[in-house]
């Protein structure tokens, strides 16, 4: 039987938000808000620039690098500096929370001296970025309990079991889902317990060794969270950013723009994959397949109405067009030979090669009859597709030509249905045509979601906004 506070509220709060005292301020504020009606957990990410220091320290201990020393004493003081902003030294929690910087500052001096004797090791990489994940929501436990709040504090290694891709793992959903019914109910169900604080970004292996989610792996462990709580809990996510949610433009190009207050996470998804980078696509990935609907809310404007709900519904209207968006900086690689036609598989070779060499495929523009296949990477892969393609034993060949064009970028526009509405690809071809913008290569998926142009990356910004005008500013 479930009872009266069976809502729970998974809150994501980034490291934007964790900068000083005010800004805890507002944590306590905004979960103070929330709490009286609803079970709450909240997953916190490191304090702004701190993962990036910790991964600088595991590269520079690496070749026995003496700044070593100095980058621990800034990931020592920025944590101490928090500390005594926050807390009376008087405090209980004060000491507590000294002392846990303290114990886990010497572990990593300690991870620093084991690297330096094992040489690169990407379990170990992975257990020294996690820390920052670790103290941060350390100090927001004893913070909120400092405010006469029962904050109860878990490390995500014990909730979240991934596979042993270290840097960019993968939850292992049915056993995480058992292991944080079984760590967490509890917790939940304990009245004098108010709310549970985990760190966001890392979990373990069912041997125990820590690894890390990739970039926006905060934003997926409060997913996962929530999607392991569904069948206890009306659950929903709220992910605190410092924007107020997704825009139909990203307002750095477009003149003008609007808030998306509700779409679908097919939408969402597409949006987060074509150059959004408020939430990561893998998460929200998790959101739907969980039917869990997210928020996505202005930590400066915690009570604002101007925020953008995503749901598995997908509400079609007039305009088909949702949003135009882009990715500005890529590059596109051509491959073609006469003697493809023959060559069984040389699709798959292709892939292959780029797929072992850890190289992503933003899309895929080819003829039927395989005799050029073009493709777009991310700019920084531009060189080391260019060598691999020329020194493998099939591409390297006299009689394919390779070539990459490293001033690129990607524009498409993204609504629900577009692929059944009759006159989208030609109004994008009409609208840039009449703008003076050459389109280099297409590229549509079955998802029906985009249409994609990829033009030269002198003509983005225009780009973005004649087709902003042309299909939402119309309405």
């Amino acid at each position: 039987m479930v009872n009266e506070r069976d809502n729970l509220i998974v809150m994501k709060f980034g490291g934007s938000c964790l900068q000083n005292k005010d800004s805890f301020d507002q944590i306590l504020k905004i979960l103070t808000q929330y709490k009286e009606k609803n079970k709450l957990i909240v997953i916190t990410s490191a304090i702004n620039e701190i993962t990036d220091k910790l991964i600088h320290f595991y590269e520079r201990s690496c070749i026995e690098d003496e700044k070593c020393t100095f980058i621990i004493k800034e990931i020592y003081d920025l944590h101490k500096s928090l500390l005594d902003q926050l807390f009376s030294q008087s405090k209980t929690e004060y000491s507590e929370t000294l002392k846990f910087i303290q114990r886990n500052i010497e572990e990593l001096k300690q991870l620093g001296n084991v690297v330096r004797l094992i040489r690169p090791s990407l379990d170990i990489k992975d257990l020294i970025s996690s820390y920052g994940e670790r103290l941060s929501t350390f100090i927001l436990s004893n913070y909120l309990k400092s405010n006469k709040i029962n904050a109860v504090y878990i490390s995500s290694d014990e909730l979240i079991l991934t596979d042993d891709n270290f840097s960019r793992a993968l939850p292992l959903l049915e056993e995480t889902e058992v292991l944080v019914k079984e760590k967490l109910i509890p917790i939940i169900e304990n009245s004098t317990n108010e709310i549970i604080c985990a760190p966001g970004y890392y979990g373990s292996t069912l041997d125990k060794k820590i690894t890390t989610l990739g970039r926006g792996g905060s934003d997926l462990t409060a997913a996962v969270i929530a999607y392991s709580l569904r069948s206890k809990y009306d659950c929903k996510v709220i992910y605190w950013k410092d924007v107020k949610g997704f825009l139909n433009a990203d307002p750095k190009m477009a003149k003008k723009t609007a808030l998306l207050r509700q779409i679908s996470y097919i939408e969402a998804k597409e949006l987060a994959f074509f150059g959004s980078k408020i939430l990561h696509p893998l998460c929200l990935d998790m959101n739907e397949k969980g039917n869990i609907p997210s928020e996505i809310r202005s930590f400066k404007e915690p009570e604002s109405e101007e925020f953008t709900t995503i749901t598995k519904e997908i509400i079609k209207d007039d305009n088909v067009v949702k949003a135009v968006t882009s990715i500005y900086k890529l590059s596109m690689v051509t491959v073609e030979s006469d003697t493809m036609i023959p060559l069984t598989g040389t699709a798959s070779k292709l892939f292959s090669l780029l797929g072992d060499n850890n190289v992503t495929t933003v899309f895929i523009s080819q003829s039927s009859s395989e005799n050029n296949i073009t493709f777009g990477i991310d700019y920084e892969d531009s060189t080391k597709v260019s060598f691999l393609l020329r020194n493998s034993d099939l591409f390297g060949k006299k009689w394919f030509r390779i070539k990459i064009d490293n001033d690129i970028s990607l524009v498409a526009v993204i609504g629900a249905g577009l692929l059944y509405t009759p006159g989208i690809a030609g109004k994008v071809f009409t609208t840039l045509g009449d703008n003076n913008i050459n389109i280099k290569a297409i590229a549509q998926g079955s998802s029906e979601m985009n249409f994609t142009a990829i033009i030269d990356r002198v003509d983005c910004d225009k780009a973005i906004n004649v087709l902003y005008d042309a299909f939402i500013n119309q309405y």
